[in-house]
């Protein structure tokens, strides 16, 4: 409401400030679209790796299967130049449904779990041990996991014993989400295994992960979850730098798509990963991206 005796005053008064306003938001609008555009090309640069991947760490369990058909996950990997992956899901059909459209594609890793509910205890279980061996006989299954281990007298069940049995028997790598603490009490029981350890280990530093390749020569590592600790501001941290180079043969890269969310940035997820790769050697980032893991996971 304008007052008579104020009523020019008051209104020009408002007209700046409206004109002043607007001028303000558009400014604030530019500079936040500015920093939102910002973000992909932050990822996308000329020097990241742009090389084939292998991604060493892909589920398509059931809660994906209503918003992502097997055909969406393909484009999914074709967009992100994504060529193979080692793929296990919750159930294991789930990776069956993948593998009818592209079986030259992914190679299979066994999931004990039916449900997400028996991640919790599953090597206590002689149910799961007899799923595991009836799925077993359906796909070329080349992995054990990814499987969770909390501690290592979980290792010592009955049941995990059957499960060594039929990893040695099968040749199949053990994809162990779990600390070094475990995978140490595991080569001193099972010292033939091979075993490709999930986010090595997820928390554990550079110099943890470097005792446990140079002391376990059956051990790989992929680094799912990893691509923001490996990368410091605009180069690779050095300590990190100096491991990947030093063992560029033990390294591969991941998505871990638990979630459907992950699923819904997995070219961002594969893109983190090839910033840091632009910036090793470029024989060491084609190791570590695809040929590592193709030699680790054989068709």
């Amino acid at each position: 409401m304008f007052f008579p005796f104020h009523h020019g005053p008051v209104r020009v008064g408002l007209v700046l400030a409206t004109v002043l306003n607007t001028v303000m938001r558009t400014v604030i609008l530019t500079m936040v679209l500015f920093v939102v555009a910002s973000l992909p090309l932050a990822i996308a640069k000329d020097g990241n790796y742009k090389g084939p991947v292998f991604d060493t760490h892909l589920h398509y369990s059931k809660q994906a299967w209503p918003v992502y058909s097997p055909k969406d996950v393909l484009e999914k990997m074709d967009r992100a130049n994504v060529k193979s992956a080692l793929v296990s899901s919750t159930p294991d059909s789930g990776t069956a449904d993948l593998l009818a459209i592209a079986p030259q594609r992914l190679v299979p890793g066994l999931r004990p779990y039916r449900t997400p509910s028996e991640k919790v205890r599953w090597y206590k279980s002689q149910n799961l041990v007899t799923y595991s061996k009836a799925r077993l006989k359906t796909l070329r299954h080349r992995a054990f996991g990814e499987v969770i281990l909390w501690f290592a007298r979980d290792l010592e069940t009955p049941q995990m014993s059957q499960y060594f049995d039929l990893a040695a028997e099968q040749k199949l790598v053990m994809h162990l989400h779990t600390s070094s603490r475990v995978i140490e009490a595991l080569f001193k029981k099972r010292p033939g295994l091979k075993v490709l350890w999930a986010h090595a280990g997820f928390d554990e530093p550079p110099e943890v992960i470097a005792r446990m390749l140079d002391q376990y020569p059956n051990l790989s590592a992929e680094l799912s979850y990893r691509a923001e600790h490996i990368m410091g501001g605009d180069d690779v941290e050095p300590e990190w730098k100096e491991l990947l180079i030093r063992h560029a043969n033990r390294f591969s890269v991941g998505s871990d798509t638990w979630e459907n969310d992950r699923w819904s940035i997995y070219k961002y997820l594969i893109d983190q990963h090839r910033e840091w790769l632009g910036k090793l050697p470029h024989k060491v980032a084609q190791k570590i991206a695809y040929e590592n893991a193709r030699t680790l996971l054989p068709e």
